[in-house]
């Protein structure tokens, strides 16, 4: 049987669209080149390496001592001896650390696209420009609130809710203290009458005592704060970031004190706080060829980190605060020699997370079939 011949120019022009596909195909990829700081690059985004530093987080707590206005009167009204100066006090209640990433300057890469997908669903950065994902998705920050375990507050009585009118007419401190010690005395007495069921009434039930009882308990705080003074406690968080550069034994990196709390390594009111960084695992130096290679590819880089061990020594505490963590400047850059980008179908082939802190490869995540 005779077929029709193909005409030359059909098929030139199938061959010339080909090409075409092709080349878009190719045009999908992205490159990824070492960037200078200044430059102001067309289109694209900036990524850096990060760094990694040690960050610490001390919970502290501050209690405050204030003498009760009628304290010169507690010998004589109640027979009682209270401090009569106020005081401050801290004390370190806990201590975290973990590793903390921040951007190496000396390590910035530009990533170009110029087609789909475009950088900005390529590649996701945090606002301080460290790469989070690639294919993923968008970066979230997360804290961890390290004061959740301690009482934000305590709502105290005042002692004016349980004095009589005849306390706010006295004229006299002492004639005040007088009032408040009488008041004070009666409360005290009504309290052990209702536990001995020695009142004309008795709350109907034990949960309606309770009320009762506590009810009393605070209005009887309240009157003997006026002589013995009142103590107040709140917690609160101090952040010490500390920069991992070779190991160090015995570095001071700030100093306590119980009467001043956290302060400066340079003040010398407080005792030190010392840390030792070992190295557990601290990469060889690259090559001349393989540094080479880095400065010539256009595939995106990571880091192969390094390990180190921490110790860190509170003032009169026998054991150490420990902890293992990823150092990134203590690694090797190393090259994803993937493609990034599209495959020829335009699928996004796979997903890989960063480690925020080191730099390292996370997690991949194979496309779902």
């Amino acid at each position: 049987m005779h077929r029709p011949k193909t005409p030359t120019r059909l098929i030139r022009w199938v061959l010339a669209m080909t090409m075409v596909w092709l080349t878009s195909c190719a045009s999908r990829q992205a490159t990824v080149t070492p960037y200078m700081a200044g430059d102001q690059p067309a289109n694209g985004v900036v990524y850096y390496l990060p760094k990694t530093q040690l960050r610490i987080h001390f919970v502290i707590s501050e209690e405050q001592f204030e003498p009760g206005a009628l304290v010169a009167y507690a010998s004589r009204y109640l027979g009682e001896s209270y401090a009569t100066q106020p005081t401050t006090r801290y004390q370190i209640e806990r201590v975290a650390m973990h590793a903390h990433g921040v951007p190496d300057t000396t390590q910035s890469y530009l990533i170009q696209s110029v087609a789909t997908p475009s950088v900005e669903q390529l590649a996701a950065l945090t606002p301080e420009g460290l790469l989070y994902s690639l294919h993923g998705k968008a970066y979230k920050p997360s804290t961890t609130d390290y004061l959740a375990d301690y009482p934000k507050g305590v709502t105290q009585q005042e002692a004016s809710q349980a004095l009589p009118q005849e306390y706010a007419l006295a004229t006299s401190r002492a004639k005040q203290a007088e009032v408040a010690a009488s008041r004070l005395f009666e409360l005290r007495e009504r309290r052990v009458e209702l536990l001995s069921g020695q009142v004309e009434t008795m709350p109907c039930d034990g949960p309606a005592l309770k009320m009762v009882l506590d009810g009393l308990d605070k209005e009887i705080a309240a009157l003997q704060a006026l002589f013995a003074g009142r103590t107040t406690r709140r917690y609160y968080e101090e952040i010490v970031d500390v920069p991992i550069d070779e190991p160090a034994s015995q570095q001071v990196v700030a100093r306590f004190a119980p009467q001043y709390g956290l302060v400066d390594k340079a003040d010398l009111s407080g005792a030190p706080i010392y840390i030792s960084i070992e190295a557990l695992d601290h990469p060889t130096q690259q090559s001349d060829a393989e540094l080479h290679k880095l400065a010539k590819s256009k595939a995106l880089r990571y880091i192969e980190p390094g390990r180190a061990r921490v110790s860190l020594q509170l003032p009169e505490r026998s054991q150490a605060v420990m902890l293992d963590l990823s150092v990134a400047q203590w690694g090797r850059t190393a090259l994803l020699e993937h493609k990034l980008g599209a495959d020829k179908l335009g699928q996004l082939p796979y997903t890989i997370y960063f480690d925020l802190t080191s730099g390292s490869i996370s997690l991949i995540e194979l496309p779902q079939q």
